[in-house]
């Protein structure tokens, strides 16, 4: 149920749109220098050889975005402007990359680091959550429906633009022939990514958010989660799609140890998780205009839907490879470099769930109770990911194989209930608001 854009989002709608993209293509390339599937998990990897400690980078990475949402969706419900907050959550965010580089440049202790990465983590990933509100919220107030996919999947286009350089970039620094050893390449790293991620939040700073109609009051949290209780309830479709969102979430728990699989099973070297990171850009830039255009033009459904294929793809390409060098010992050479079709299809999987989740979302939530819509389904999306740690100690009991194939099975109950998934959209205009 698009809402009708306000007289103030038009007259700035080009504007807003503008440094949108620039928000969202300096995120990512400060996303790719520090990638929480590959970059993180091999850090996390080298600092610990707990499988359920390097299970958790990606759960808290992204979990700790989704989590806080419900909880400051009351808060916000009685705002008109959410833009403040997202603001005083940029800082600290920031902060936490500035002493994560000061700690690998000036600390030894591979403990301590251990400790600090994981805290410094956590705190990165809520304050992205407590200001993540505030942005969905107001890209949805300052772009139309049918634009919002041509927005992200732009965004997306010009930060995979920018991070294929930071793929080369981490390429060179991880290699440690270059002259930096472990964990100063990373110090370097980090410091990179806390000079792009400030920019890209200021420059979002500057968006002209409309206002529109809200509660006239802040809802309380107490009443705030009985509402949320009775939601799913109210209106079935939504509880069909945080549904599918749960299990296509949950399938993300073999994400972090595909490069740990490569890393284990077939000997790959630190350089070469500068390659899986070019494969996955190059993928992901590929797909975001693809996706962006099938949201924009045939709905967030389909979209869905397609992206559940890919999704499904992913871990059994994961389970062919080592298949294939069992039956053909001879390229056992080359399977490192086959590999990087699963982190290809990663990235494609992600751009789609990106674009199609986020859009859906937003297409079914009404502009009064838009908060609360995207607050339950965000923090319960980070509830799933948090658990999906479990992930670790799946492997560590019964092993990849068996994790790649639970991968296997949700998705696969992905795609089954997103087929029972509404288009929202009774319309879909077929000329944009104004070329990009």
């Amino acid at each position: 149920m698009a809402s009708t854009l306000s007289a103030t989002a038009r007259r700035h709608l080009r504007r807003n749109f503008s440094l949108g993209l620039v928000n969202g293509a300096l995120f990512n390339l400060s996303n790719s220098l520090l990638d929480p599937s590959l970059v993180l998990t091999w850090l996390a990897s080298q600092l610990t050889s707990s499988n359920f400690l390097i299970g958790l980078v990606v759960p808290i990475n992204q979990g700790g975005w989704f989590l806080p949402q419900l909880l400051v969706s009351g808060y916000l419900q009685g705002r008109k402007r959410k833009l403040p907050l997202y603001v005083a959550m940029s800082a600290p965010r920031a902060i936490c990359w500035a002493l994560m580089a000061l700690a690998l440049f000036l600390i030894a202790d591979r403990t301590v680091l251990l400790i600090l990465f994981y805290t410094l983590l956590t705190v990165y990933s809520l304050g992205g959550g407590l200001g993540g509100l505030s942005f969905m919220d107001i890209v949805a107030k300052a772009i139309p429906s049918t634009r919002r996919g041509a927005f992200f999947g732009w965004r997306r286009f010009l930060g995979g633009v920018l991070a294929l350089g930071g793929s080369l970039v981490v390429q060179y620094v991880l290699d440690e022939r270059r002259g930096l050893a472990f964990p100063h390449n990373f110090g370097v790293l980090f410091t990179l990514s806390f000079l792009t991620i400030s920019a890209a939040m200021i420059s979002f700073g500057f968006f002209v958010e409309p206002v529109e109609p809200v509660l006239n009051r802040s809802v309380a949290l107490l009443g705030q989660v009985k509402r949320a209780l009775h939601l799913p309830r109210r209106d079935a479709n939504y509880g069909c799609f945080l549904a599918v969102q749960f299990l296509a979430r949950a399938a993300g728990m073999a994400t972090p140890f595909y490069i740990v699989y490569a890393k284990r099973a077939l000997g790959v070297s630190a350089s070469m998780v500068g390659i899986y990171l070019t494969w996955f850009t190059l993928a992901g830039i590929a797909s975001t205009l693809v996706w962006g255009r099938i949201s924009d033009r045939r709905g967030n459904r389909e979209l869905i839907l397609l992206t559940s294929l890919v999704g499904l793809a992913t871990p059994l390409a994961a389970l062919l490879i080592p298949l294939l060098v069992s039956w053909q010992p001879s390229v056992a050479a080359q399977a490192p470099y086959a590999f990087a079709v699963v982190f290809a299809l990663s990235s494609i999987f992600q751009m789609g769930l990106m674009i199609g989740y986020h859009n859906y979302l937003l297409d079914i939530a009404p502009a009064e109770d838009r908060p609360l819509y995207i607050g339950l389904a965000n923090t319960l999306t980070g509830l799933t990911l948090l658990a999906s740690a479990v992930g670790g100690l799946i492997v560590d009991l019964a092993g990849l194989t068996v994790l790649f194939w639970v991968a296997v099975a949700f998705y696969a109950g992905t795609l089954l209930l997103a087929g029972r998934l509404q288009e929202p959209r009774e319309t879909v205009r077929r000329n944009p608001v104004f070329p990009v």
